[in-house]
């Protein structure tokens, strides 16, 4: 054994033995102990931790920030409130809370402006439609285009912006006495460019998909959500009770006017039936439904009472519906009743949303809504779950809200309260405009509102009349990161939820996520990285076993055998030495490429990858990505390599692991880097 030691290294056994001895301890140490550590710093091109290094990721992050912030319009301060409508030519309003009145890059904002905003409605009263253009070379001055009088002082007229576009607009007009239309209209061209055979109430992401309601019968159960028409009609809806032919309407190919041929989704007497049968639980998930018909005659309440649908939004797919189905106008119910549902537009399938009372609602992307009341905030999913969120303690008296998503994220919502109390600086009662961070904080503006988000997600509009001057069109800027950076970010399929867990080990850290309740982690990218080589059929393992159990899509959970790092290639990894673990558990499980109590056993080399590089590949800037970082002290270089490459900034939350106890040049760092990565607007979790 010892020839064949001395032949690999070019020696000869005419040495003395001391000498060889020697010899022999020297390079055992350099190739057990010295050698590794040589080539793993070698692999990295970080420059020694210390100020110059400060100094260079100081830079970088600097710059990123003004990546994220870069706002080419900068129409007010952080926390700032402007009004944009002058108040002398009328009264203005900016539309429905869940329309943005923004268009697709920022430039230009849509207003309507009418005589009044406290008066009864007719057939006859206009509202005037225009917009303001903010990049204009003559100035950002308001312009009226077009009339019409299909509106109401709750919504306008439904106006928006078609899908994403920064020149088509879209909204609803009267072409007869009690005939609706919607109108598709170039600001460009100053022209009508195509009629939809009926009028619209909401529209999908990509303006493809639209969805009406009977706005003659909403002007005879709720008067503020219909357009007015003759008391002919108002007599005719209320004889129809519970009517089977009229309900949720579709129009599908909306960008193809000419061939939309609507139909009748789900009708009124369908969700009826439904209701009557007097269900207490939801099949799917078990929980108790917030409404009902119990103790009530169901046969006197679907002839004598008022049946109709409000609030039919689409998800940002055009595949959803979620609607109030509301019930009203008779002896036997006080007020009216409200049940919540959502249909799937391919199938027809409806499903009564349990726990909420129901009065506003918003669809994020796949298919996550959100439902608010006087009862408070509920989070939900198409035949999956309903969590009540409750409501921030500052706001908990506010009452009902209008509730919606950011642009691109469910962990944001902008809400507000119904009047309360006056407060000092203001003469009458207030809302309390207010944004929400699920996952952090959230900052609130005590100021009345109608609220929608910008498309970028940092800006909210608002009407508003605590100014004395009527209603009145507000904006307020509530994030400097944006959400998305319009001109940068193509959002070209809803953002997804990605966790990154590098540092898998056997997967456990994976279930400490899958087992919160709150949020429905079945729907996120799973992507594990574990390069210890006596891991793996553990961490196989329990990967398959969490996909079965949590119900995990397969192709979702993703198992990166390599090592986390900086460059793509190989390491020198030191297995673990322990037979038990500090949890308790079998040990073997840790290892790293760098010294550590408990990474004293062999020497193995295992494949890396460029994680920087792989993010990029795997992310998008509006994807939610939540990355935990547990690599036993390597966690230091490659964040310093992220912060280079530019691609810290598609992580949202960084759960991580410090290893400074036996990183001793890295000491004071973790500090530092947290730092960094908070000016970046990174939420850090520190764990372990």
């Amino acid at each position: 054994m010892m020839g064949t030691f001395l032949k690999k290294y070019g020696m000869t056994a005419s040495l003395p033995m001391y000498l060889l001895f020697s010899l022999l301890i020297s390079l055992y140490a350099y190739s057990v102990f010295i050698q590794p550590r040589k080539a793993a710093a070698a692999l990295s091109t970080t420059p020694l931790p210390g100020q110059e290094l400060i100094a260079e990721l100081g830079n970088y992050v600097r710059n990123l920030h003004a990546n994220i912030t870069d706002d080419p319009y900068n129409y007010v301060g952080l926390g700032e409130v402007r009004r944009l409508s002058n108040a002398q030519q009328g009264v203005h309003m900016s539309g429905y809370f869940d329309k943005s009145p923004w268009s697709g890059d920022g430039s230009k904002m849509l207003f309507q402006r009418v005589t009044t905003y406290d008066s009864e409605m007719s057939e006859l009263n206009p509202l005037q439609i225009g917009f303001v253009d903010f990049g204009s070379p003559r100035g950002s001055r308001l312009e009226f285009l077009v009339n019409t009088t299909a509106w109401n002082h709750q919504q306008g007229t439904m106006l928006q912006w078609l899908g994403w576009s920064n020149s088509m607009i879209i909204y609803n007009d009267r072409v007869a006495s009690n005939k609706f239309v919607g109108i598709v209209y170039d600001i460009m061209q100053r022209k009508q460019v195509a009629t939809l055979p009926m009028p619209f109430y909401s529209i999908n992401f990509n303006g493809t998909v639209a969805v009406s309601l009977n706005f003659g019968r909403l002007y005879v159960a709720r008067r503020d959500y219909g357009y007015a028409v003759d008391s002919a009609t108002q007599v005719e809806q209320r004889h129809n009770t519970c009517p089977d032919n009229d309900g949720v309407w579709l129009m599908e190919g909306i960008q193809d006017p000419a061939n939309v041929k609507p139909r009748l989704l789900v009708s009124i007497r369908q969700v009826f039936d439904i209701v009557a049968r007097l269900d207490l639980v939801d099949p799917f998930t078990q929980q108790k439904y917030a409404s009902s018909f119990t103790g009530l005659d169901t046969n006197a309440i679907q002839t004598e009472c008022i049946h109709w649908i409000n609030h039919a939004q689409l998800n940002r797919e055009g595949t959803k519906v979620m609607f109030l189905y509301r019930v009203a106008h008779c002896k036997y119910i006080r007020g009216f009743k409200t049940f919540v549902f959502t249909v799937d537009i391919a199938t027809g399938e409806l499903w009564r949303v349990p726990l909420a009372y129901g009065s506003h609602h918003d669809f994020g992307w796949d298919d996550n809504l959100i439902s608010c009341d006087s009862s408070g905030y509920y989070y939900a999913k198409f035949k999956k779950f309903a969590v009540r969120l409750g409501r921030p303690v500052e706001v908990s008296r506010g009452g009902d809200g209008h509730c919606t998503f950011a642009p691109t994220s469910t962990h944001f919502i902008l809400s507000d309260t119904y009047p309360r109390q006056a407060v000092p600086g203001f003469t009458g009662p207030i809302r309390t405009l207010f944004t929400w961070d699920l996952a952090c904080t959230r900052s609130q503006m005590n100021l009345p509102s109608a609220n929608q988000w910008s498309r970028d997600g940092r800006y909210v509009c608002f009407d508003s009349t605590h100014e004395g001057l009527g209603r009145q069109v507000y904006i307020a800027k509530v994030y400097d990161k944006a959400l998305v950076r319009p001109g940068v970010d193509v959002v070209a399929r809803p953002p997804r939820k990605f966790f990154m867990d590098l540092g898998a080990r056997t997967g456990d850290s994976i279930e400490k996520m899958l087992i919160k309740a709150e949020t429905d982690y079945s729907d996120y990218v799973i992507h594990a990285f574990e390069c210890n080589p006596e891991n793996m059929p553990l961490v196989r393992s329990g990967l398959d076993r969490l996909t079965t159990q949590y119900k995990l899509h397969p192709e979702n959970v993703v198992l990166v055998e390599a090592a986390a790092w900086i460059e793509k290639g190989t390491l020198s990894f030191h297995m673990d030495s322990r037979n038990v673990g500090a949890d308790g558990k079998p040990g073997k499980t840790g290892g790293s490429v760098f010294d550590s109590p408990h990474a004293l056993g062999d020497l193995v080399t295992v494949p890396s990858v460029d994680f920087s590089d792989y993010l990029e590949s795997a992310v998008t800037y509006v994807d939610h990505v939540v990355c935990k970082i547990d690599i036993e002290g390597a966690e230091y270089e490659l964040l310093s390599h992220m912060i280079r490459r530019g691609s810290i900034i598609l992580c949202d939350v960084v759960m991580i692991e410090w290893h400074s106890r036996f990183r001793k040049e890295w000491r004071g760092w973790d500090a530092e880097l947290e730092s960094m990565m908070r000016q970046l607007h990174i939420h850090v979790v520190t764990i372990g």
